[in-house]
This record gives C-alpha cells, structure tokens and sequence, in this order.
C-alpha cells in the first residue's frame, strides 16, 4: 500500500505537469532548440490530435517510414552525456526511462509498472518489468538501473543535464532482480518528473561498459527504436523499430513493436529550406516557423497541430569578468532589448515577450515579478554605457538556429546603436555552444531552454551547476538564489512552491545575469498519412501508436 506520502507527492508532482509540452525535442530538459505552441484558429489541437487521427485512420498496419526535421544536428547519442535538445528528441525513441505521464498529467508506470514511497519521501522503490529486454537481447534488470543512475551522477561522467536531474539520489541500491530502491538526500519535488524523461533513461550496463570510448554513436536502449546508422555528425540519424520491444505505458494503445519501420531524422537549419522539403516530400514531420507559416496553410497533404510552449529564449552574462560583473551594465544591456520587434522579426509572430525567467506555461510562473526587468529605453542604456565606457567589443555567443540568430542580430545592432559593439560568434551545434560557454568564452549569449518545470532555473542558475559542472555559465555564486531553488525542490506544499518561485524570479529579474526575452511558439506539421498522433499532458507522443495509412 502506498504511503500518504506518496499521494501528496504524485498530487504536487501531477499539478507540476499538468501544463508541458513537449515537441520533443520531445521533454528537453535544459538546453534545447525552440519549442512550439500556437494559439489561432483553424489548427488541430495537441488534445484533440489523437482523437482526430484515430478517427479518421485505418486499421494500424506495420512498415513504412517518416522523416523529422530537426533545426540543429544532434551532438552525441549517449543522453548522459549531451544536453542537446535533438539528441534528447531521438533519444526519447531509443531508451525507455522508469516512469511516464499520462494524458491527466498523472505519473504511471513505464519500465516500472509499480512504484511506492516511503520514509518521508526519501525513499522510492521501483518494480521492473520482469520480460523487458535491450534492442540487442542483453536482459534488463534492477542492475542496469543503478549502473545507470551511477554513472549519470559520477562526475567523471560529466553530465551536462542528468547529473542534475538526478542529483537529489544518495544512493541506488539493488533490492533483487527486478526491484530496485533509490534513497534520497531530501524528499525532491521533480525527480519522478525527470524519471519520466529519456535524459534519465535506462542503459544496457553490459553494452556501455564493452564500448566505453564509443557511446555516442549506436548506444543501446530498450525503447520502440534502434539507431541503425547516425551519419556524419549526426546530421542523419537512422532508426529502425526494436523487434523486442514488448510493452508500453497505459496511455498508449500499441504495446508491442512500433508501427513504422524506419524514422529518418534530418537536420535542416534553414527554415525555408525545410519548409520546402517539407512540401516536396522530403520531410513529413516538422516545426513552423512564423515566417514559413503562409506555405502550410491550406495544404491538404498536411495536419497542422497547436503545441503548448514552454521555452524561454534567454539573454546571460559572463558577470564572472568586467564589464558584466557591474549591475549597472547588466542594466543598460537589458535596456536595449525591444522585445515586441524581436517576436515580430526573428519568430514571425509566433512568440510572445517575456520581462522574466519562467514562460508564461510553465507552473509557477509570476507575471508580478516583470516589473523588476528593466523596460526598453535606448536613451538611458546610452547614458550608462558611456558613463561606465563599456563600449567593447564584446563577445555575443549563440547558436546557428534562425530565430537566434536573426536575435543576435538585432540585439547587436540594437546595443550598437546605445555605443556598445559586439561581436556575433555563432556555434553550429548546441554542443559546441555549451564547450564554449563553459570555458567562459564569451561576454553575452543567447540560447532557447524547453522544460516542464521550474526546477529549470536550479538547472540554469544554482551555483552547483557551475564551474563545468552543468548549464549554469554566469560565473556567480548566489546564496540567496541557491537557497530559494534549493527549496524549490524539496518543499511539496503547493502555496509554499509559489510562494518560493515567485521570491527566485523577483531575485532573478533584480540581479540580471539572466534576462528573459521571449517565449517562442509555433506548430507542428505531420504529413497526413501519417495517422495515430496523439499526446500525453506532457505533449510526448506516442511513437508507438503512429502508422502509415495505406490505400
């Protein structure tokens, strides 16, 4: 029987959920590519896409294939060792994690069809699948779970984002074969959130350990898909469906191998360019962009889908050297960002402005704290930036995405205009970003978070996850802030949750080594024969479901 425990937990951890998205990049965790989200009329909503592609289907048959757009090549398939939104996105094909979400926001089984908690929350126990075996054959046990969990939170693995989501587990312990227990340090709110992400999926502990130097590349999962090739830097990322998979959570329908064969995942940076292949044929499955959203209207070939957005395309400072370390500075940098012309320029309209750290969707988001973000006013930036001579150069780090690129651009000329210069340094891959922001080579940059949760600020700002050792490149130790994000975590009262997030994103807005620009949204186009879509309250699709509709 379950402790009361428990159930005060799943009804704060449901409540947390209940808002996500997910075009999976399918749950980003830290870093990731834009999300997508758009409110208008004459869309198919994410709710009510499955119920629409069900409606209209055949009966489900097996073959075929389809092939996804991804704005960015993936960086490395091991998911401990990426924080990459795509490699995230194929990732959620390829691994199975413990738990999953259902279409409530409920938290059910996945490899674990039984969970319980106990000793005030700091304990959990978990009850594997007994028939579960890799894409290779290797059976998956209790052992494979804690090498996984061991690895994820050993720092020479060097987890850019499962090391966090994780952190909260003191220890992994073996119970029997199919039993394993995690100990927690305190009761942590988002760890069955982030046990419900492939970030955190299981590894096959007998494959990673024989190909220790290669994980990158083929690694080994239990989920619907096997990778069969990943090109050249992943810029074509082949799966093909696992003959062994045998089960699903209770919100999808098919519990056995995926319909669809083959998944081709191409990266395409250019919108426009992918909007044609879309239209051609060459793509069935992608994001659209404000800009490209004109091409798609119409098109019977097509199914657009509304997704709720939960990214924030932030602004952070190196404050760790001058002249961002004065506040002063920081000021007059947020003082040139002309938030209206940048959703209307670099997102096409489908994005809305954001004066704060959290999206509008995310749970605890306090609209109260956008008084704190100073407004836009090229005149006294100008004033400050002579006062303090921080005319540069300075170095603007960024990732060769369109949207963030076309913001580079314009907050560039922008800070031009108020004397200050700087220099766009554009990245091709997220990867590459994070190297460079990690060594701190860089004055400014800009990127896009996706997640599910508040707990995305410990991931982006709590001192612990600096110095190299996650996604926190402001070279600041906050105690305040750490305290507030540090309590965010453990602390299971909704009215005290708020009440702590609404503290951390005043303190955020005050401090301003991190400045919430915009929160991008946008819609999910499938080709229409491509029948079985539909969400969890998380917006993960169910991968198994989808088929090809013949003739």
């Amino acid at each position: 029987m379950r402790s009361r425990c428990l159930s005060h937990l799943e009804e704060e951890l449901t409540m947390i959920e209940a808002g996500i998205r997910q075009h999976r990049i399918r749950r980003a965790a830290a870093t990731a590519t834009v999300a997508a989200a758009f409110l208008g009329a004459g869309f198919v909503t994410s709710a009510h896409a499955g119920q629409v592609g069900h409606a209209a289907a055949n009966t489900p048959t097996y073959g075929g294939s389809y092939s996804i757009r991804t704005g960015d090549a993936a960086d490395c398939l091991d998911p401990q060792k990426t924080a990459s939104g795509v490699s995230n996105e194929i990732d959620s094909y390829v691994f199975d994690p413990l738990l999953s979400i259902d279409k409530k926001g409920h938290y059910v089984g996945n490899l674990a069809p039984k969970y319980s908690v106990a000793d005030g929350g700091k304990r959990l126990t978990f009850r594997l699948r007994q028939n579960v075996r890799f894409s290779n054959g290797d059976p998956l046990t209790a052992s494979d779970v804690k090498f996984t969990f061991d690895r994820a939170l050993n720092p020479a693995t060097a987890s850019p984002v499962a090391a966090s989501q994780l952190a909260a587990i003191g220890a992994t312990k073996v119970v029997n074969k199919y039993t394993v227990e995690l100990d927690l340090k305190t009761p942590n709110r988002p760890l069955l959130t982030n046990l419900a992400g492939s970030y955190t999926g299981i590894l096959d502990s007998k494959w990673m350990r024989a190909h220790a130097d290669s994980t990158c590349n083929k690694p080994v999962g239990s989920g619907p898909y096997m990778i069969r090739s990943a090109g050249a830097a992943f810029s074509d990322v082949v799966l093909v469906a696992n003959k062994r998979h045998n089960f699903g959570p209770s919100w999808v329908t098919n519990k056995g191998v995926p319909y669809i064969t083959t998944v081709h995942f191409k990266a395409i940076t250019s919108d426009a360019t992918a909007i044609s292949e879309l239209l051609s044929g060459g793509v069935d499955y992608t994001t659209i962009p404000g800009t490209q959203l004109s091409r798609v209207r119409g098109k019977s070939s097509l199914v657009l889908h509304k997704l709720r957005s939960q990214s924030v395309t932030f602004v952070e400072f190196n404050a760790a050297k001058p002249p961002f370390n004065d506040p002063q500075v920081r000021k007059a940098f947020a003082e040139v960002i002309n938030r209206k012309n940048i959703v209307q320029a670099a997102l096409g309209g489908l994005g809305q402005p954001i004066n704060g750290p959290l999206a509008p969707g995310i749970p605890f988001y306090d609209k109260s704290a956008s008084k704190y973000m100073p407004k836009y006013n090229l005149s006294a930036a100008s004033k400050i930036i002579t006062a303090k001579h921080a005319t540069g150069p300075y170095t603007y780090l960024t990732v060769g995405i369109p949207d963030l690129s076309t913001q580079a651009e314009i907050l560039q000329q922008a800070a031009g205009q108020a004397g200050m210069q700087l220099n766009i340094v554009t990245k091709s891959g997220v990867g590459d970003f994070v190297s460079a922001a990690a060594k701190g080579d860089f004055d400014v940059l800009s990127l896009s978070a996706t997640y599910t949760d508040p707990d995305i600020l410990y991931l982006l700002l709590d001192s612990s996850q600096g110095g190299g050792k996650g996604l926190n490149w402001t070279g600041v130790t906050d105690l305040t802030l750490d305290s507030l994000l540090q309590q965010g975590r453990t602390t299971l009262a909704k009215k005290k949750i708020g009440a702590i997030y609404a503290k951390a994103q005043v303190q955020i807005n005050k401090d301003l080594y991190f400045v919430g620009v915009v929160a991008p949204t946008g819609i999910l186009a499938i080709r229409s024969t491509i029948k079985g879509y539909h969400v969890d309250a998380a917006g993960a699709s169910a991968i198994q479901d989808m088929y090809i509709k013949t003739k």
